[in-house]
């Protein structure tokens, strides 16, 4: 025990750690703080600033008399209030406020790979449009339905979905690790956190008109993403390619009465 005492008391700035296994003693050394921030990922410049803005709005605005003008609600826009599928985007509804760890979560961890490989532009138009459509989607329902125009959604949580859609489809067979532990890969884990977005509200009995901006810009992601038309497009070509080249060979028989010598077998021209 003196030389255990002695040999940590010489290790500067490192927590002791003694841990008897087959009579030896381990040590495992303090992260500095500085080097747990240096490993964590870069926040791309697009998604942070949309977490930005959801975050200012929210906590400024949500518990206004305002928020309700900003929000999305569908027989409000059939009404006249053209600008709330947008606005609707970046302001949380009061009691739904604590969804911004999420958001800060989503947009940094996984928005800021897909805007590092797309590009902001185009990482901003994919996550925003799909949110847009999503809302249009409730607008659409409530024209069916017009029970569901009077629920009023609003929240980055259809962008949040759209960005994990994509980063499923674009970095899906990347292995990672959910909370350290359960191995999964990039597409797993991706499914999981929206699986987990949508069901668990339903089932604790949120209306349901609240889940259609979610699916819907899951789906929209997943389309453009994927774009499956490409893969039509391309299996016409390359049929198209196969018949084109099988329409110049043709059999010629050799003719019985021509002279010289005779060549057995046909001719391919």
């Amino acid at each position: 025990m003196p030389y255990i005492a002695k040999k940590a008391a010489r290790i500067r700035g490192a927590s002791f750690a003694s841990e008897f296994r087959h009579g030896s003693t381990c040590y495992t050394p303090r992260m500095d703080l500085r080097t747990w921030f240096a490993s964590l990922p870069k926040f791309g410049r697009g998604a942070f600033s949309l977490f930005a803005i959801v975050a200012v709005l929210t906590l400024v605005l949500a518990d206004q008399p305002i928020a309700q003008r900003l929000l999305l609600t569908p027989h409000a826009v059939l009404e006249g209030a053209v600008w709330q599928p947008l606005t609707a985007i970046f302001l949380y509804p009061d009691q739904s406020a604590g969804l911004l760890i999420g958001t800060l979560l989503i947009q940094w961890f996984v928005g800021s790979e897909l805007e590092f490989f797309w590009g902001l532009r185009r990482y901003l138009l994919l996550v925003l449009g799909c949110a847009i459509a999503g809302h249009l989607a409730s607008m659409f329902v409530a024209w069916l339905v017009p029970v569901a125009g009077h629920v009023t959604v609003g929240g980055a949580t259809p962008a949040d979905l759209a960005a994990l859609t994509a980063f499923a489809v674009v970095f899906g067979r990347r292995p990672l690790r959910f909370f350290g532990a359960l191995p999964l890969s990039g597409r797993g884990l991706a499914w999981l956190i929206i699986g987990l977005t949508i069901v668990p509200p339903l089932l604790r009995g949120a209306p349901w008109p609240v889940a259609i901006p979610w699916i819907v810009a899951v789906a929209l992601a997943a389309l453009v993403t994927t774009q499956p038309w490409r893969s039509l497009r391309n299996a016409g070509k390359m049929g198209l390619r196969r018949k084109r080249k099988s329409n110049h060979l043709r059999v010629v028989r050799p003719d019985p009465q021509a002279k010289g010598p005779r060549r057995g077998g046909t001719q391919l021209n």
